[in-house]
């Protein structure tokens, strides 16, 4: 079993998501008392959520390519960001990483191409749906239209995310202002909600939209257990 590495803490609510989902699909793919061989390495989420906020993207790459190369040096197979919008500075954390990375939006993209869908309704952080590494990946590498949360259901999306979610907060009335945003979506002609945010699946549930949810921390732990499960042979019964 390879070991992953995680750069967490982006906010610490889905990083905790992360850590029980990959620990609970490796011990149903190989049964018994199985968990992940996992590392955890994380900064001051205020420190770099300042630095997105200044548009400052170079340093939001220097702090989270030490914690990667932190993982490196725990011994970490490859690693992958427990966050959406800091994959804005992926190629900087990448590159000097010197670790194998796992970018979020490939695993997403093959589960909606896999489904049959062309057409994906974004919700995320002002960040993500204002920039390209997830647009624009989605766009030039898997031929996919997308659409974004747009006006105020943009920064009704936005602001729960830091006011809310990343305290580990939900509130009721937050739900309906995404069932709002995601009904929107669906009206542009989305046939599928991807949560391009790794908290928003504290908050949606699939009974929220009229069309099927892609949440991508689930997309993404699911694609990390497989790389670190590769050259496991399958269990018996299991």
């Amino acid at each position: 079993m390879k070991t992953i590495g995680i750069v967490g803490g982006l906010a610490w609510p889905s990083t905790a998501i992360y850590y029980r989902t990959i620990n609970e699909l490796v011990a149903s793919r190989l049964g018994g008392l199985h968990c992940a061989r996992l590392v955890l390495a994380q900064t001051d989420f205020e420190e770099v959520e300042r630095y997105q906020r200044e548009g400052r993207w170079d340093l939001v790459g220097k702090l989270l390519a030490a914690q990667a190369r932190h993982l490196k040096a725990a011994g970490a197979d490859f690693f992958l960001l427990a966050c959406n919008t800091v994959h804005t500075a992926s190629e900087r954390i990448e590159k000097r990483a010197g670790l194998p990375f796992l970018h979020i939006v490939d695993p997403t993209a093959r589960q909606i191409q896999q489904a049959g869908f062309s057409t994906v309704g974004l919700l995320g952080s002002r960040y993500t749906l204002t920039g390209t590494y997830f647009t624009g990946r989605l766009r030039r590498r898997y031929g996919l239209t997308v659409l974004v949360a747009e006006g105020e259901h943009q920064d009704n999306v936005h602001n729960a995310l830091y006011a809310e979610l990343a305290h580990g907060t939900v509130l009721p009335a937050t739900r309906a202002k995404f069932q709002a945003a995601i009904t929107d979506l669906a009206a542009r002609g989305a046939e599928v909600i991807v949560l391009a945010c790794t908290e928003f699946g504290l908050l949606v549930q699939a009974g929220d939209s009229p069309v099927p949810v892609i949440d991508t921390t689930i997309a993404h732990a699911q694609a990390a257990v497989e790389m670190a499960l590769a050259d496991e042979p399958p269990q018996p019964g299991i």
